[in-house]
């Protein structure tokens, strides 16, 4: 009976990574939505069993895409990680490092219209607590062109 007593004292188990790792991964922590889509956009992400990965479960009710996110950082590959399912059919794989203090860009490349595109999305954290998402793309090695920006809010 002590010894029971004694677990659920215990304080919880440690985050796994170290904090330069986790410097990067805390900022995708939040409930958010996009600028301009506050009341049908929404993509949750929360911390996963001690600070291993982080969870995101995005809705967007205007168009009925779903998508689950998790975000993390391979020990094995020395890199963070982005693994993406969405209810279209679609999923993403996506492989980083990090960009800036607090930021993380992704690679990868796919076809897009038959042709092989490469992509770098970059997640970058702004002083006000929004946070930043960018897109360039190359099509068929050609010249890198920003494809998308968007900007998180937290939700109210």
């Amino acid at each position: 009976m002590i010894g029971a007593l004694f677990l659920l004292a215990a304080a919880p188990a440690a985050p796994i990574h170290p904090p330069e790792i986790e410097a990067h991964l805390a900022p995708i922590v939040g409930d958010w939505t996009r600028l301009g889509k506050e009341t049908t956009y929404r993509d949750h992400c929360v911390w996963y069993d001690r600070h291993a990965f982080v969870v995101c479960s995005l809705t967007d009710s205007s168009s009925g895409l779903r998508v689950e996110a998790i975000v993390g950082y391979s020990k094995d590959g020395a890199r963070y990680t982005y693994q993406s399912f969405s209810n279209d059919g679609g999923s993403h794989i996506q492989y980083g490092y990090p960009l800036g203090k607090n930021g993380i860009v992704m690679t990868d490349e796919r076809n897009v219209e038959d042709k092989p595109v490469r992509l770098t999305t970059s997640i970058i954290p702004l002083p006000d607590g929004r946070l930043r998402m960018t897109q360039d793309r190359s099509v068929m090695g050609g010249p890198w062109q920003q494809v998308g920006e968007v900007t998180y809010v937290p939700r109210k």
